[in-house]
């Protein structure tokens, strides 16, 4: 991400005022994604319960005009599509329940409640688990006033169970220390797809490898850009959805790609990402293409996936704070450790020192160096104020845990003068 902007007013929270919505992404919208759908004398859509069928594939014709339906005419009622994360930390669960009027606040939906032994977070005797409504945005698949809610997970004594990140991150996000400091994420997250029967990146040949790297990164073209229209769909369901997305590129593997959400502010990061992961996952299961968090992929000369983080305050925004900048990197490198821990699975493989990494087990910082685990930019320097970005995450992170954890590190954490004049020395940082 080349620059934080100033956050969008918008916030995830609650909704407009109005209670219709733009026109949802329809499914004949997918039409260049998924394969044998071909439109001609489809049937067009009467606003009426009423299926007809014109063409040889009367049977897509009949689903499409049923998902199409609009039903806010006939039903104050809304469906709600209540999503949390599995077992794995990873895996996105979800399950729609009737709402009986449209909302604005999460406040006003019920909790729910699911098997957790289906999803490795309870035992069989015990195995219930309860949803607590986080966010709400609005559901690009639905249309209407039908909404995607983000949970997070509680035992039925109200704990948080061990998978749920987000209680935790809250917790550090209501600490005053940081909302007075008003922290703002920029997360830039990469991801591969693959074909669905090989486990192979999209636009390989199977079993093969394409050119080096080199001609595919922002590129146009069928031999260099391989899934456009998945990264334009998911970019305009994402917009549709309230996500503060802001931007998207094709990455320099081929069938890679990134998009780019926030500024966001304090849990609201975490939130848009996972809603973000959401919508992607569902996307790509309508176009037959799986999704990929792997940090690196496929092995060699190729380039993982990351989940750069930019992060900034208020004090590291106003004039002096590079010199705040300074200090922040500073405490991160004493917890370098416990970063990378919490950084993603299979990191190791990643963050080598090559292909525009650093080592995972080297702290470094620099300016404009893409090689470093902290980069400035150059902007930043040479205004005196700004923003960092922490280069380690890998693509699987949690965001809940890693803007946490630069929140704790750089607000909340206090090392003694003695371990700050060490690190400041091995680092080679003047504060």
């Amino acid at each position: 991400m080349a620059q934080l902007l100033a956050p969008s007013t918008q916030w995830q929270m609650t909704l407009p005022k109005t209670s219709t919505y733009g026109s949802p992404i329809a499914t004949k919208m997918w039409s260049s994604l998924v394969l044998k759908q071909n439109k001609k004398g489809a049937a067009k859509s009467s606003g009426k319960f009423k299926v007809v069928a014109l063409s040889e594939n009367s049977t897509v014709n009949r689903l499409e005009n049923l998902l199409n339906m609009d039903v806010t005419p006939y039903t104050d009622k809304i469906i709600a599509e209540y999503i949390w994360i599995g077992g794995s930390g990873l895996d996105m669960r979800s399950k729609s329940r009737t709402i009986s009027k449209p909302v604005k606040h999460p406040s006003e939906l019920p909790k729910w409640n699911y098997d957790g032994s289906s999803t490795g977070q309870a035992p069989g005797e015990d195995s219930e688990v309860i949803l607590y409504p986080q966010a709400i945005f609005k559901d690009p698949f639905r249309g209407g006033n039908n909404i995607l809610v983000i949970c997070d997970s509680y035992t039925p004594a109200g704990e948080p169970i061990p998978t749920n990140k987000r209680h935790r991150a809250a917790e550090i996000f209501s600490n005053k220390k940081v909302v007075d400091e008003v922290p703002w994420f920029g997360i830039e997250q990469e991801y591969t797809l693959l074909q669905q029967n090989v486990k192979w990146p999209l636009g390989w040949p199977v079993g093969g490898y394409p050119g080096p790297q080199g001609p595919y990164y922002c590129a146009a073209g069928a031999d260099k850009s391989f899934g456009r229209d998945i990264s334009d769909a998911h970019y305009k369901a994402c917009l549709y959805a309230g996500i503060n997305i802001s931007g998207t590129n094709g990455e320099v593997m081929p069938g890679q790609w990134e998009y780019q959400v926030g500024p966001s502010v304090g849990i609201e990061a975490g939130d848009h990402i996972w809603c973000s992961r959401y919508i992607l996952e569902r996307i790509t299961e309508q176009a037959g293409v799986v999704l990929s968090l792997d940090p690196k992929p496929i092995e060699g000369d190729w380039n993982g996936a990351g989940c750069h983080t930019n992060y900034s305050t208020k004090s590291m925004r106003e004039d002096g704070g590079f010199e705040v900048i300074k200090k922040a990197i500073l405490n991160l490198s004493l917890r370098h450790k416990e970063h990378i821990s919490a950084y993603g699975e299979g990191n190791e493989r990643r963050l080598t020192g090559k292909h525009e990494t650093a080592s995972i087990n080297t702290f470094s910082w620099g300016v404009a160096n893409r090689g470093c685990s902290i980069r400035v930019g150059r902007d930043t320097e040479k205004n005196g104020k700004g923003y960092l970005e922490d280069r380690r995450p890998a693509s699987n992170m949690d965001p809940y845990v890693v803007t946490a954890l630069l929140a704790e590190t750089t607000l909340l954490y206090e090392p003694t003068l003695e371990a700050e004049a060490l690190a400041a020395q091995k680092i080679a940082l003047n504060v």
